[in-house]
């Protein structure tokens, strides 16, 4: 199985490598075999193995450990390299850039704590890299000052990394460039004829796209009104249109009793428009919130209303515009204030 993390160790050890070294005669224990150089990605070894590198000169050990020495590209390696010196001892740690070689290195932690007689210098980080192949990581360096005040150094071991690349073995040079832009055949349009007809299309599509925004955000307005604020405006928009002045009876008794049953159905919850008005009167009657003087008053609205609109009745013009008022003054008794207005469960209740 292989084990994908941050290419960090990478990016860590590639920094090292730009530090001048001071040689120390230490004796490393090399825990895994260094893979050898692939020709090619396919080449790569299939098995990944934990990699696990000590150091030690003067009393200061070093270890270095990657959870794996096998990734693809663009992966993330969590690198981590422990320090343990006698107390009094100050480890110094190379300063790591964003990149080193062929990696990008991130995440840096640096820590330091005591450790029995010892102090424990903790240096962590996440390398990556996108070039495939068999990558080299390079010593590592450390440096302190031992009690004499000697400068003294310390380097952790080579290490390499199998980068795979899920492209196989594939050379940039074997994908074919980008072609050039195609001609457009337009069957001998001339092209500002298609230009202008796109700068209309485009203007259309605009001008639609603003008129549903305007339209939802209206909807959302006068779902967001009250029923009587709602009912007053449409009663001053009945009024302005003036239908009465024009002879139009029918049609301004049809429009009056619409608002007036729209009005009782939001401000009641009584689903008036679907329900006649032998049906709506009836059902007024059971609410608890309408008193017998707004029934009296809808009884003798709706029937006037209905004489109009299926009769054929034509009323004075004083009368209708009456009828209006009836209609205003209706609303406004009706209206309840946010403390005084029961919610639809008590209504029910």
């Amino acid at each position: 199985m292989i084990i994908r993390t941050p290419l960090i160790a990478v990016a860590a050890s590639a920094s090292i490598a730009l530090l001048a070294p001071v040689s120390v005669s230490a004796q490393v224990q090399d825990r895994v075999p260094a893979a050898d150089p692939a020709p090619s990605v396919d080449a790569l070894p299939k098995t990944a193995r934990v990699v696990d590198r000590e150091a030690s000169a003067d009393g200061v050990r070093a270890r270095w450990t990657l959870p794996t020495d096998l990734v693809q590209v663009g992966d993330a390696i969590p690198f981590r390299l422990t320090v343990y010196a006698p107390d009094g001892i100050s480890i110094e740690f190379p300063e790591l850039g964003s990149t080193s070689g062929v990696f990008d290195i991130r995440d840096i932690e640096r820590q330091s704590r005591a450790s029995g007689s010892d102090r424990e210098w903790t240096l962590s980080l996440t390398a990556s890299t996108f070039d495939a192949g068999v990558q080299q990581l390079p010593a590592f360096q450390l440096s302190w000052k031992n009690p004499s005040g000697e400068v003294r150094s310390l380097e952790v071991g080579d290490c390499t990394l199998n980068v795979t690349s899920i492209a196989g073995d594939a050379k940039p040079e074997a994908f074919k460039d980008i072609k050039g832009p195609l001609e457009m055949d337009l069957g001998g349009v001339p092209r500002w004829v298609v230009a202008i007809l796109a700068v209309v299309g485009a203007l259309v599509l605009f001008l639609l796209a603003m008129w549903l925004i305007r339209k939802r955000h209206a909807a959302a307005l006068e779902r967001a009104m009250t029923p009587d604020a709602w009912a007053l405006r449409e009663l001053a928009a009945l009024e302005k249109a003036d239908l009465v002045g024009k002879g139009e009876y029918h049609a301004y008794w049809v429009r009056l009793s619409a608002i007036i049953r729209q009005y009782v159905e939001r401000r009641f919850d009584i689903a008036a428009p679907e329900k006649t008005t032998q049906e709506f009167l009836a059902a007024a009657r059971e609410h608890p919130e309408v008193g017998a003087e707004h029934r009296h008053v809808l009884t003798d609205f709706l029937r006037a209303a209905d004489m109009v609109k299926f009769a054929a009745l034509q009323p004075a013009d004083d009368e209708c515009r009456r009828g209006l008022f009836a209609a205003r003054d209706f609303v406004q008794d009706t209206t309840a204030t946010a403390a005084d207005r029961p919610s639809p469960q008590e209504v029910r209740a």
